[in-house]
């Protein structure tokens, strides 16, 4: 195979060969690009939570009746429904909570020692941290070990804030008072009596890195969305998640239930946006592999329809099927190499681009050699047709042209 030779022909046509060169970088690019955000959404979807995901159950309700501007009201219904609930087959426990975790927003509040309140000014995120207002059970579903301390029972519903029992997550108690005990401690928020182990509490920060404390005090807010929380026993999800929305209803119709899921399900519906994005990405891929894919084989038919001549005289003058073969193949060969070389550049440039409007992480060389092993397959078998065709011009017929 004359290297040099191809890359002649290739010239002759700049054009064509321009615009697949063009095809092929943006392909590559495309195919990259949407393999980083598929992963990245893969990764979101599976990534460690610190709460037991497979075995734990959401409920989101909305009161639509103003009785729940009563407090004692909007506490007799609580109860109520969470007594139902436990007896409920397969169900381990259940609690009431003001906000979700995984998210970016929700209920904060500023912490700080009481001795020490400058300790806001040297760690801004002391003055974003999570609130969870419970009745005690809400770490106990959520399956969060004990670092240090013990969990909040209902009797530690205590109105003042500073003497108000609280449960910080272990993070938060290294925020605050570093390598020593969070135990016996006095925010503003209430008194420290436990510390657990973190969970994902906000959706773009670490693990390791989620402020949180849980407040034994059950939220009423009438004009608000409120949450239960369900862990049930392994293997018992489905059956338990079938029943409860009509349990609610039945003992108070006066409310609209939003969701029923798992936080499995939850954590799709919350990073719904970013599984479209992929899904779109991925269908763009398939259609530009496919389109790339019909020109590489309409740029080989070309060696049937604008070389019949030269190629009869290579066949008259020895050439073998297999040389005309690997002629065409090569050219599709060549031209793909350097379109995956410029592509290089193009991933770099649809890279930054959607890092610009996206969370996107940058590309990978194992990515990059996948997208080009897919390029230059589907390349080989779109000219193999055409290619062969041309290997089975016989030279008594081509050479009639002449």
């Amino acid at each position: 195979m004359n290297i040099k030779a191809l890359i002649k022909s290739l010239l002759l046509r700049k054009f064509t060969t321009g615009l697949l060169l063009l095809q092929l970088a943006l392909t590559l690019a495309l195919l990259v690009n949407s393999g980083i955000l598929t992963l990245d959404t893969h990764a979101k979807l599976t990534q460690q939570t610190g709460i037991d995901k497979e075995n734990t159950i959401l409920i989101d309700f909305v009161p639509t009746s103003p009785d729940y501007a009563d407090r004692d009201f909007y506490l007799s219904v609580i109860n109520r429904d969470i007594a139902t609930i436990k007896e409920i087959p397969g169900v381990i426990d259940v609690a009431p909570s003001n906000q979700r975790p995984m998210q970016f927003g929700g209920f904060n509040s500023n912490m700080h020692d009481v001795n020490n309140p400058e300790q806001e000014q040297l760690n801004n995120g002391l003055r974003y941290v999570a609130e969870f207002y419970s009745n005690g059970s809400l770490t106990n579903v959520f399956n969060l070990k004990l670092v240090e301390g013990r969990q909040l029972t209902e009797l530690d519903n205590v109105a003042n804030s500073n003497e108000a029992p609280i449960v910080v997550t272990h993070s938060l108690a290294k925020a605050l008072y570093g390598e020593e005990s969070a135990l016996g401690k006095v925010t503003n928020r209430g008194h420290i009596v436990g510390v657990v182990e973190d969970f994902k509490i906000r959706a773009n920060q670490p693990l390791d890195n989620q402020y949180g404390f849980f407040k034994s005090q059950i939220f009423t807010g009438a004009n608000w969305m409120n949450h239960y929380f369900i862990r049930v026993e392994p293997g018992m999800l489905e059956s338990v998640q079938a029943q409860l929305k009509d349990t609610l209803i039945s003992l108070q119709a006066d409310r609209d239930i939003r969701e029923v899921a798992s936080l499995n399900k939850y954590l799709e519906i919350f990073f719904g946006d970013d599984i479209g994005l992929a899904k779109l990405f991925a269908l763009l891929c398939a259609l530009m592999v496919l389109v790339t894919a019909i020109s590489s084989f309409a740029h080989a038919q070309f060696h049937i329809t604008k070389q019949r001549r030269l190629i009869g005289i290579r066949r008259a003058l020895g050439a073998r099927k297999r040389d005309i073969l690997i002629y065409v193949l090569g050219e599709n060969w060549i031209l793909t190499v350097f379109g995956l070389i410029v592509g290089v550049f193009a991933v770099v440039a649809v890279n930054m681009l959607l890092s610009s409007v996206i969370t996107l992480n940058k590309p990978s060389l194992w990515l990059y050699l996948l997208a080009t092993a897919v390029i230059f397959i589907s390349g080989t078998l779109a000219t193999l047709l055409p290619a062969w065709q041309t290997s089975r011009i016989p030279p008594v017929i081509a050479t009639r042209s002449i």
